[in-house]
């Protein structure tokens, strides 16, 4: 069964499952320029999702159903939503398959997907979509596929019938992260995407799809965890310091640094090594310009200045409000806008 880990529908919100929030956004025309409908958040017990699955939808209703009737600002006119399914969760890949019959690509697909996926068949779903259709007799069709596995996207529709949702499509939230960065100016060709999670940090290099993704098991919870840990405070203290100061100047600059350098060094390390084999691919003429970073730890204070150092590429912190007008949101440009990056970036695609 194929199921829309690639969009083709036009759904109308944006929903957006982290590993403890739920972030709504709605978006609406607004003569030539897109305007803000809706958006709010709420929180929920980390125990209810793990490995990706949904394990406890019901507590993750009941904490959503009171937000999506009482939003931060703005109200819902629609029902069905688009939301994104964790990136580090899913294998994507691009393929190179010649001219063939539907039935024979559906058959091919599967064969490449078992070669290279180490789950069953059984238990994914799986889409492709063709990104470049064969030319000439012995040409080859570019394919992006997409499988994700059937226990992440049930529990996903469990979640929604329970809150009486439909969903208009699934994709990765990488796909999201980049289409809000696009729409932002934050990212453009051969931009390097950085989204920071709480437990992970996803990748991708934009081209006109993202088939290159890598993630990191290092997120925001390590930096707090160790800044914990080495400075032997309460996790509390630990995360508000972290927001608060980060590795920017201040009086602990001397201290948070060195405690979570080791972590911010696992990421320069995959960092540099997706950009290498990117430039090497191909006739090694393609080079990253740039890099964008997005999600709760991205304005962390120091973050962008300490990796623009070390990577030596222009780096942005995202925005993923600009270009939307938000005045009778009152929503100003603040250290908490990566954290919507995603939910802005599923909403947007019910405009396109």
């Amino acid at each position: 069964m194929r199921v829309p880990l690639i969009y083709r529908e036009a759904p109308r919100f944006g929903f957006d499952i982290g590993t403890h929030t739920i972030k709504v956004v709605q978006l609406r025309r607004s003569g030539n320029s897109t305007a803000v409908q809706g958006f709010g958040y709420a929180y929920f017990p980390r125990e209810a999702i793990v490995e990706g699955i949904i394990a406890e939808p019901e507590q993750i209703a009941e904490v959503v159903r009171p937000m999506l009737r009482k939003l931060s600002y703005g109200k819902l006119t629609a029902k069905r939503v688009v939301t994104g399914l964790p990136t580090a969760k899913l294998f994507t890949r691009t393929l190179n398959l010649p001219a063939m019959s539907p039935a024979e690509l559906d058959q091919a697909i599967s064969y490449e997907i078992e070669q290279y996926v180490p789950v069953p068949l059984n238990d994914l779903y799986i889409d492709y979509e063709v990104i470049h259709p064969a030319s000439g007799k012995d040409g080859q069709s570019q394919i992006l596929t997409i499988a994700a596995p059937r226990a992440i996207v049930d529990s996903y529709i469990q979640l929604f019938d329970l809150l009486g949702l439909e969903i208009g499509a699934l994709e990765s939230g990488m796909t999201a992260v980049v289409r809000a960065l696009l729409h932002s100016g934050d990212a453009g060709g051969s931009t390097l995407v950085m989204d920071i999670g709480s437990l992970e940090t996803d990748l991708t290099i934009y081209e006109k799809y993202t088939p290159l993704t890598a993630s990191i098991p290092v997120g925001g919870d390590s930096f707090t965890d160790t800044i914990t840990s080495k400075l032997s405070l309460k996790r509390d203290q630990a995360n508000e310091i972290k927001v608060k100061f980060g590795i920017g100047g201040s009086g602990l600059h001397d201290k948070i640094l060195p405690a979570i350098e080791p972590n911010l060094q696992t990421i320069i390390k995959e960092v540099k090594r997706v950009i290498k084999y990117y430039e090497e691919r191909g006739d090694g003429k393609q080079k990253v310009t740039s890099i964008a970073i997005s999600g709760g730890s991205a304005s962390m204070p120091g973050l962008g200045d300490y990796l623009q150092a070390k990577l030596g590429l222009p780096l942005r912190v995202s925005d993923p409000w600009r270009n939307i007008n938000t005045k009778k949101a009152h929503l100003d440009t603040n250290h908490e806008a990566p954290l919507y990056t995603t939910a802005v970036g599923l909403a947007l695609r019910g405009l396109l």
